[in-house]
């Protein structure tokens, strides 16, 4: 048998003897075929199958080279993390935290509850600053008000009316401080003049008054706050010989008198507090306005306008009436 080599390729392939080589496997050979010489023939080969790049060995090494640090470093870092469990959910609801207690707003230490001026039930003078004219319908309003009424003397004040002499106002005072507060003194704060001239409406007193526990002399430099021996003897410093200590919420009420017998005064109190190891010195006024006192003068005859009423007008029934405080005698 041929092999016809002009197309390249093999027509009617032979048979190799049994056992095959490298070419194919071994077919049995007909009887009386002898064996051919194969070496004038084209040796078949294979295609070659090149590797892909990533196969390499150099690839390779340096792949390896990269991750294994990054690798290494990842589970060092996994190593160190804490480890957390998940939360699971639990059908029991969380404690709520207690919302602080709130503080109360930082402020003196002592709240100011009331401050009261209070006229002399035991006369009913007062000193006005200027010459005041009271018409027949005005003087017959004043007169239809009770004496020593508290409406007859809001009417006074009202119209600038200045109390003579002394005059006295009710403190009421707390702590307002979270530890206990003490009021180790306490003192007036005057600017002090002349003694008013203005109007004198004079009513006088027709018995005696009852001393009271704090007084503050007015014509003195430094006027503290004094206990009154009697109306007329003054004391020593009333803080000298105690204090007061006052918790939370805790009441104290002082009842004070200023006095004067040569000025006309506008004044403040001033408290001294020891709060928390510190001394403050705490205001108190009217209002936001001063207090008011003056002296009287003697002499009717300093006044530009005068009234008078209670037991100086008598025959009057106690009835106000103006009268010439050039003759008033």
């Amino acid at each position: 048998m041929t092999m016809d080599i002009s197309g390249g390729g093999l027509s009617n392939p032979i048979a190799y003897e049994q056992g095959g080589t490298q070419y194919g496997p071994g077919i049995p050979m007909r009887a009386g075929a002898q064996m051919e010489n194969h070496s004038k023939y084209p040796r078949i080969r294979h295609p070659v199958k090149r590797r892909r790049w990533w196969n390499r060995p150099a690839v390779k090494w340096a792949g390896t080279a990269i991750a294994t640090p990054v690798l290494v470093g990842v589970l060092i870092w996994a190593i160190q993390q804490p480890f957390t469990p998940s939360p699971r959910p639990s059908a029991t609801p969380e404690p709520r935290t207690p919302s602080p207690t709130p503080t109360r707003p930082a402020g003196p230490p002592l709240s100011v509850d009331l401050v009261q001026v209070e006229h002399s039930d035991l006369h009913n003078t007062w000193i006005f600053p200027e010459a005041v004219t009271l018409s027949g319908d005005q003087l017959a309003q004043i007169n239809a008000l009770p004496e020593y009424s508290d409406a007859q003397h809001r009417w006074f004040r009202q119209q600038g009316g200045v109390d003579p002499y002394s005059t006295d106002f009710k403190i009421v005072v707390h702590g307002n401080a979270d530890r206990p507060v003490r009021i180790v003194g306490m003192k007036a704060v005057p600017r002090c003049g002349p003694p008013l001239t203005g109007t004198l409406f004079e009513s006088p007193s027709a018995g005696s008054e009852d001393s009271i526990k704090i007084g503050l002399d007015l014509d003195e430099t430094d006027p503290r706050g004094k206990t009154l021996v009697n109306d007329t003897e003054w004391g020593g410093d009333y803080f000298r010989e105690k204090t007061i200590s006052l918790k939370r919420d805790e009441e104290i009420t002082f009842q004070v008198t200023a006095a004067t017998q040569k000025h006309y005064c506008e004044f403040s109190i001033a408290l001294d507090v020891l709060s928390n190891g510190k001394l403050i010195n705490q205001r108190i006024d009217d209002h936001g306005k001063p207090f008011k006192v003056s002296a009287r003068n003697t002499d009717y005859a300093s006044y530009q306008k005068m009234y008078i009423g209670g037991v100086a007008n008598a025959d009057g029934d106690g009835k106000w009436r103006s009268v010439d405080p050039q003759t008033y005698q």
